[in-house]
């Protein structure tokens, strides 16, 4: 087995594997495995006031996890997402090795 190989079968059997972790959430209308990690993002949010810092992951509501292949091609900050029938906000957005990181936060009129 190729290294890239590994990596792919590692994607679903232990980052993305559904009896451990992942939830079936509909995104753009396609039932997609996610890992929502609301507590990582709440870390995030702490260090980073702690630190004086203001980035993107502070005004985000939701970090998930997803194979890049089961999400739309643009994720872009700014963009809006339609996550389980609300429309989001792409806040943030990170692909590698087969893994994509999204924060998206509710849109909320002020």
């Amino acid at each position: 087995m190729t290294f890239k190989e590994q990596v792919a079968a590692d994607i679903d059997n232990v980052f993305l594997n559904f009896d451990e972790f992942g939830e079936y959430h509909d995104v753009e209308g396609k039932q997609v495995l996610r890992i929502i990690d609301n507590d990582k993002l709440a870390d995030l949010k702490m260090s980073q006031k702690e630190k004086g810092q203001i980035l993107e992951l502070v005004e985000a509501d939701i970090l998930l996890y997803a194979r890049t292949t089961d999400l739309p091609k643009s994720l872009e900050p700014g963009n809006l997402i339609n996550f389980d029938g609300k429309v989001m906000i792409i806040r943030y957005s990170n692909a590698a090795m087969g893994i994509t990181e999204v924060a998206i936060a509710q849109n909320k009129m002020y």
